[in-house]
């Protein structure tokens, strides 16, 4: 937190250049990815953090990516006494005492930062961002770079060994698997099939310096898709069964913020600007709340959107027989009601061909009252949401 916000500058945009200040939400994000166990190892293998759009998720996986590359960001071993100095050896003058207790932290050797990016030809928002820090004459990192030349728009190339690198699905799949690092922006645009394979590959990877290098992932994201099955809805379904108890050795921190409110009550403002700080939180302060209200009620928005990409929250594909709103609320509601004689119910069956490691398939037969949607189940592994808005996840 300290070494970010006091050599790292906001990349482009409206606020390019100025000072970085998080939070206390962000500030909370960061020592969670971050946290170590008693012999000082990281916690955790990957990170997830859905906000709605305007939230500076690009920006903040850039500022880990820079920490990653040039930054005290693994644990020595050891823990401090108090007052131990880590000073930058870049010359950049950042000097830091430690704490009684913290972690003393130690460079990762040689690092890889990759920044993955959807489309061919194109290096994304973090490596942008990235590219700014180290390219700005007035950016303190530009500093630490041997060459000025060294930051390209095709690599960054690191003092004393290691890049970042911003990368599609075919240049993934060529390279051999040296990453210590890696983010993964906007997942849930990460529906095609070379999209998957390349996040699948690059994973891999990571395992190959993991003992040493402490490697892990970030995956950034607005509110996928329901059914769209992209790499985050698949994500978020993985933290479902971690949180269920019904997945091993899985090491994931979720941290998602949403604002809830039924599909029939957004026209009413005051719900909806309620929802909209929840799903906000702390981005609030750099985003225009009254815009945002406008947004929702242009007669050409649609309601969906405003969900999903605003409220960060699910919302049932177009054509489907029941909203999300309206399948919780039928759940909610129904527990006490029983079927009379004379009432039309309609049965659905979902089989099962087995479970394979990693996919855990379930069988189902779900009846529900064409009246009034209540339904009753009996189901093996029935999922539900694990997070609820301004909390951090733990770790499984």
């Amino acid at each position: 937190m300290a070494w970010t916000e006091a050599l790292v500058l906001h990349g482009p945009g409206d606020v390019q250049g100025e000072p970085i200040r998080h939070g206390d939400e962000y500030t909370g994000f960061i020592v969670d990815c971050y946290a170590v166990d008693v012999s000082a190892r990281r916690f955790y293998d990957g990170a997830f953090l859905s906000r709605p759009k305007g939230c500076d998720k690009s920006g903040l996986a850039a500022r880990l990516a820079l920490f990653e590359a040039f930054g005290p960001c693994r644990g020595s071993g050891e823990f401090a006494q108090g007052g131990e100095v880590y000073r930058d050896p870049f010359g950049l003058g950042f000097v830091y005492e430690y704490e009684p207790g913290e972690p003393i932290a130690r460079h990762v050797k040689v690092p890889y930062v990759r920044c993955m990016a959807t489309e061919e030809g194109q290096t994304g928002n973090v490596y942008d961002s990235i590219h700014f820090n180290l390219t700005d004459e007035d950016a303190p990192l530009s500093q630490a770079l041997a060459r000025a030349d060294d930051a390209g728009r095709s690599r960054i190339l690191l003092p004393g060994g290691g890049e970042i690198t911003p990368s599609t699905a075919s240049s993934a799949a060529k390279d051999g698997g040296k990453e210590t690092f890696v983010t993964y922006d906007e997942t849930h645009l990460y529906v095609r099939p070379e999209l998957h394979s390349m996040y699948a590959t690059v994973n891999r990877n990571l395992r190959k310096r993991k003992k040493i290098a402490e490697t892990w992932y970030l995956e950034t994201t607005t509110m996928f898709g329901t059914g769209e099955e992209s790499v985050a809805e698949q994500t978020y379904k993985v933290a479902e069964l971690i949180a269920s108890g019904k997945a091993k050795r899985e090491r994931l921190l979720l941290d998602h913020r949403w604002g809830a409110i039924d599909p029939d009550e957004l026209g009413d403002e005051l719900k909806l600007r309620a929802a909209l700080t929840d799903a906000y939180g702390d981005a609030l302060d750099w985003n225009d709340l009254d815009g945002m209200v406008d947004q929702a009620y242009d007669p050409k928005a649609k309601i969906a959107d405003t969900i999903r990409y605003f409220l960060n929250d699910k919302f049932a594909p177009q054509g489907a027989w029941l909203s999300e709103g309206e399948i919780r609320s039928a759940a909610e509601s129904g527990r006490d009601r029983v079927l009379v004689d004379g009432d039309q119910v309609a049965l659905g069956f979902d089989g099962s061909r087995g479970r394979a490691k990693g996919k855990p398939d379930a069988t189902a037969l779900v009846g529900c009252r064409l009246s009034d949607a209540t339904s009753s189940r009996s189901a093996c592994g029935r999922l539900t949401r694990s997070r609820r808005r301004g909390t951090r996840g733990s770790r499984h």
